[in-house]
C-alpha cells in the first residue's frame, strides 16, 4: 500500500478512472477483447519477470500482439499504466477473521501480509509515490489498517498519520530487503570488525563485541520489521493506557 507522499505529474482523475474501470469486455466470438485489465495484467507479468525498467507500452503491446497505438485507446500512458499495475499487483487484503482478533494482532497480520506482497512483486517498492491511494485494492488495504488502529485508542486525527507511517516503514524496509546483496550482508560484520574504531563508534563496537551486529541471515530483514512494529505497537498501547487513566481521573 502506498502512503500519501510526494507530488508528481500523474493525472489523478485519469488514474482513478482507469483503476475503477470495469473488467474485460468480450467480443461476439467469445475471445477476450483488448481492454485495460488485459493490458495491466500483461504489464504486471513483465514487471514480475524482468523488473520495472523492462516495462514500456511497446513491450506490452508486443506481448499482447497489438500495436502501441491500440493500447493507448485503453490506457492513457505509462504513468497511468504503472499506477494501475500497482493496484492490481497489490490485490485485496486478507479477509478478516470472525470473530476479529485483537487490534494489535490484526495490525501484525496486516504488516505480514503487505510484506509478502512486496517480496512477491519487488518492483512495487520502486514505483514513485505520486499520490495517496486511489485504487480499490489500495484503498481496501488502507481501510484494513485504519480499522484496528481506530480500535487502539487513537484519536481520529491520528489515524491517517499513523497508517501512513506504518505503511511507509514496511515499504521502506521491503525496498531494502529486495536490494540487499546476500553475500555482502553476510560479510558485513567481518568488514566492520576490521575498520570500526571503538573510540569513534563506542556503541556500535560494543554491540559487535557482544552478539555480532549482523548474523549470517542472507540479509533477511523480516526480524527487523517485526521488532520495529512490536515496539511501535507497545507505544500505542502505552498511550491508550495513559489516556484511559487520565479520563478516569477527570
Amino acid at each position: 500500500m502506498r502512503a500519501a507522499g510526494r507530488t508528481g505529474s500523474t493525472d489523478l482523475d485519469a488514474v482513478a478512472d482507469l483503476l475503477w474501470r470495469a473488467g474485460d469486455e468480450r467480443a461476439d466470438d467469445g475471445r477476450v477483447r483488448l481492454s485495460a485489465r488485459l493490458i495491466v495484467e500483461a504489464a504486471v507479468t513483465i514487471a514480475d519477470a524482468e523488473g520495472l525498467d523492462a516495462l514500456s507500452m511497446q513491450r506490452v503491446a508486443s506481448v499482447l500482439g497489438y500495436t502501441s497505438m491500440a493500447l493507448y485507446r485503453h490506457v492513457p500512458g505509462k504513468d497511468q499504466l504503472v499506477a494501475a499495475m500497482t493496484d492490481v499487483a497489490t490485490g485485496r487484503p486478507p479477509a478478516p477473521t470472525s470473530p476479529p482478533p485483537s487490534w494489535r494482532a490484526e495490525i501484525e497480520s496486516w504488516v505480514d501480509a503487505v510484506w509478502e506482497v512486496y517480496l512477491r512483486h519487488p518492483w512495487l517498492v520502486r514505483v514513485p509515490t505520486n499520490s495517496a491511494p486511489v485504487g480499490p485494492n489500495e484503498l481496501a488495504w488502507l481501510e484494513a489498517l485504519l480499522g484496528p488502529l481506530s480500535r487502539a485508542g487513537l484519536d481520529r486525527a491520528e489515524l491517517i498519520p499513523m497508517a501512513t507511517f506504518i505503511s511507509g516503514a514496511v515499504r521502506g524496509l521491503a525496498r531494502a530487503a529486495t536490494e540487499l546483496d546476500p553475500a555482502a550482508a553476510a560479510a558485513y560484520g567481518q568488514v566492520l570488525a576490521r575498520h570500526v574504531d571503538p573510540g569513534r563508534f563506542p556503541v556500535l563496537s560494543s554491540l559487535m563485541a557482544e552478539d555480532g551486529l549482523v548474523e549470517d541471515d542472507g540479509g533477511d530483514l523480516t526480524p527487523s520489521v517485526h521488532h520495529g512494529m512490536n515496539r511501535l505497537l507497545d507505544g500505542i498501547e502505552a498511550l491508550r493506557d495513559r489516556r484511559s487513566t487520565q479520563r478516569k481521573g477527570t
